[in-house]
């Protein structure tokens, strides 16, 4: 099967000050990208392929296999569990496919690491019994992550989330503000591809990640950081709406501990994607996400403007894991 790293729980983790209604608004595009279907990109090149740092080499039929998933630096995490790592005939797309074998997933998907292994079980099978969709129809990582939420057994689905939960959250993502942005464009698996050129436009309310190095990410090297734009000011506004709680006047503190890095079976904010928080927020808004461990973030959803959800996101993505 050829690689489609930017498919899975992109989506499983994923707001505006008007009525609730499922489709998001304009101002959060950004969290949204849509683009007309396309093929994943095959590994550039003809391979065989190398990443500093690492004594492996991998073929480009290696690359594009998932029996096992590719993996650059076996050295530096357990070893995966068989969910996490192949795909035999019939069964669905192994964990490390969108997610890498260190849990910090490809740009446009979630980062597992250090998740609750309680959490991570119980929203794939939200996935797989539909209380946990898009608000956006169209978003493919969504539909892939259904599928392999119904194809994934329970045993396989217990020992994938153990493995992630238990792997640490180093940093990976730069905060910066900013009011102008590289031109990026939509892809259709769900994140933004940099426009060739040196141009850049203004960032208009919204935040853009990017890859520091797409060709180097694109073959699965997990180091690659990423880079989150954000408006002037984000930071600072999101700090004070998490320490008020918005509209709801309930702060996020109260539930995912004093850090924001968790607490009990509450997953971890801080150092999380911006894009991958705003969805969150607006699926459990919108009712795309109904299952009952949501509930309690109704409330604080409900409270928050789209620009708020911007300032937020953009506060949570600067602190460290």
């Amino acid at each position: 099967m050829n690689i489609r790293l930017g498919l899975g729980l992109a989506a499983a983790l994923g707001l505006a000050a008007c009525s609730p209604g499922k489709t998001p608004p304009a101002a959060l595009d950004w969290a949204y990208p849509k683009a007309a279907k396309i093929d994943f990109p095959a590994p550039p090149g003809s391979g065989p392929y190398h990443v500093a740092g690492s004594t492996l080499s991998f073929t480009k039929a290696q690359m594009q296999s998932d029996d096992p998933v590719a993996d650059w630096f076996p050295e530096r995490h357990p070893v995966p569990p068989y969910s996490v790592n192949r795909q035999g005939k019939g069964e669905p797309l192994p964990c490390a496919e969108c997610h890498l074998h260190s849990g910090q997933g490809f740009l446009g998907a979630a980062d597992l690491n250090g998740l609750p292994a309680a959490y991570i079980v119980a929203q794939v099978k939200a996935f797989r019994v539909g209380d946990r969709s898009s608000s956006e129809p169209s978003r493919q990582a969504t539909h892939e992550m259904a599928e392999v939420a119904k194809g994934v057994s329970d045993k396989g689905l217990a020992e994938a989330a153990a493995y992630y939960a238990a792997l640490p959250r180093p940093v990976r993502l730069k905060v910066v503000e900013t009011d102008l942005v590289p031109r990026t464009r939509p892809n259709y698996f769900g994140w933004r591809d940099l426009v060739p050129g040196t141009a850049r436009e203004p960032i208009a309310g919204r935040i853009i990640e990017v890859s520091d190095d797409f060709a180097a990410a694109a073959i699965r090297d997990e180091r690659i950081p990423i880079t989150a734009y954000v408006p002037p000011g984000a930071v600072a506004r999101g700090a004070a709406l998490v320490a008020s709680g918005g509209g709801s006047g309930q702060a996020c503190r109260t539930c995912h501990g004093p850090d924001l890095k968790g607490a009990g079976e509450i997953p971890p904010l801080a150092g999380r994607s911006p894009s991958y928080l705003a969805r969150a927020l607006w699926d459990i808004r919108s009712g795309s996400r109904h299952d009952p461990g949501v509930a309690p973030m109704q409330a604080p959803a409900r409270g928050l403007s789209a620009a708020q959800i911007t300032d937020v996101t953009a506060y949570l993505a600067s602190l460290t894991p």
